[in-house]
């Protein structure tokens, strides 16, 4: 006797842009929450709540005077970056947050912060009577451009970064561009990376735009960078709706250009580097390869290298020199460690010149050599 079982589940869920989300009325959030027996807890990062003071009582006084809009519960300051997803008291502290208060499928968490906050919080929210829902609202260049608008959350363990976590898309996503006037440089950088890795793999004419427009961009001209959150999210969320794979069930990943070592290079250092950081470093690494398997030309390899130093991104970084016993590059150890992550098969995602992909099955261990030598040559000139 066999049954074959076969279901659809689909899924929706709106990304606003906005300036306020508090402005006419705070016409978002009333058609985000509509059910007053919902309860509703906000996480926020705490680095973002000493910066933004008002924001909290912005939340506060909007839900007591919409009250048919759900049961307001305190929020709960979460501390932000990558210590969030390593700490397990801070893990804890969330899980306890919603049982005391009962939240449960029926309830909505707000989580406020960049992108190690919403992983954090969203997936211990995921794993919580099986997924309490998510409002995201991004406070970074990288999470408004990437992770904010997708559907994965996660924490780091076994000194590995997202070895826990799960696939779960958000109610919903507000990308206010208010947050991001108040971020340095780092920070903007960061974001810029993940906007570049999806530019080179997907669409030629953005990653002209980012090439021509590193200085007003990094001036912080507002235009410009509206600009390229907006489009660098549109991008991502596309291939997550139409790329017939959101939830990475096969062995590709075709947004993870740059990361099978950007993602080691962070752990390697102790998450000293930031995401974006380690991405770029990834990044040209797997153009130099790319270049010397003619998968791009000399020229279309320069454009990303020039584009890149226009924006004045740190293309070393002497972890990359760190051996293993056996005289091995230590950031050639980050393939295995991709590969379990993806399941199956290694499958590297490439350029196949600027603005398309493809996959490659291997990098050799003198394929990284030769990029981590002329990455270090390049840098001493």
């Amino acid at each position: 006797m066999k049954i074959h079982q076969a279901f659809a589940v689909k899924f929706n869920y709106d990304i606003y842009f906005t300036e306020n989300m508090f402005s006419n009325n705070g016409r978002i959030f009333s058609e985000i929450f509509k059910d007053k027996n919902s309860k509703i807890m906000v996480f926020i990062d705490s680095g973002v709540a000493d910066k933004h003071t008002g924001i909290v009582k912005q939340i506060s006084a909007w839900f007591k005077k919409n009250q048919e809009r759900g049961a307001y519960i305190s929020p709960v300051r979460v501390p932000g970056g990558e210590r969030c997803k390593c700490d397990r008291k801070t893990q804890r502290i969330i899980g306890d947050s919603l049982r005391i208060h009962g939240l449960d499928r029926h309830s909505f968490v707000i989580i406020i912060g960049g992108g190690a906050v919403l992983d954090t919080v969203g997936y211990i929210a995921s794993i919580t009577h099986r997924g309490i829902r998510q409002v995201r609202i991004p406070t970074t260049v990288l999470s408004q451009c990437d992770s904010g608008v997708g559907v994965k959350t996660g924490i780091n363990y076994y000194n590995t970064k997202n070895y826990f976590g799960t696939f779960t898309p958000p109610y919903a996503v507000i990308n206010d561009f208010r947050f991001i006037r108040s971020l340095g440089v780092r920070d903007v950088l960061s974001g810029v990376a993940e906007a570049f890795k999806v530019a080179i793999i997907k669409d030629k004419t953005f990653l002209n735009f980012l090439a021509r427009n590193g200085s007003a961009l990094k001036k912080q001209n507002a235009k410009a960078i509206k600009k390229m959150i907006s489009h660098s999210a549109e991008l991502h969320a596309d291939h997550i709706a139409k790329g017939d794979d959101p939830f990475e069930m096969g062995s590709a990943r075709p947004l993870d250009f740059g990361h099978w070592s950007g993602h080691y290079i962070e752990t390697l250092t102790g998450y000293t580097l930031k995401h974006g950081e380690s991405v770029v470093l990834g990044l040209m690494i797997d153009m130099i390869i790319a270049r010397e398997l003619k998968l791009v030309t000399v020229r279309e390899f320069n454009k990303v290298l020039e584009g890149l130093k226009a924006w004045d991104f740190k293309l070393w970084h002497p972890i990359l020199e760190k051996r293993e016993k056996n005289g091995k590059l230590s950031i050639a150890n980050g393939l295995e460690e991709f590969r379990q992550h993806i399941g199956g098969e290694l499958n590297l995602v490439m350029p196949d010149g600027l603005g398309k992909s493809c996959l490659l099955k291997s990098i050799s261990a003198e394929q990284i050599e030769t990029a981590v030598k002329e990455m270090k040559n390049e840098n001493t000139k």
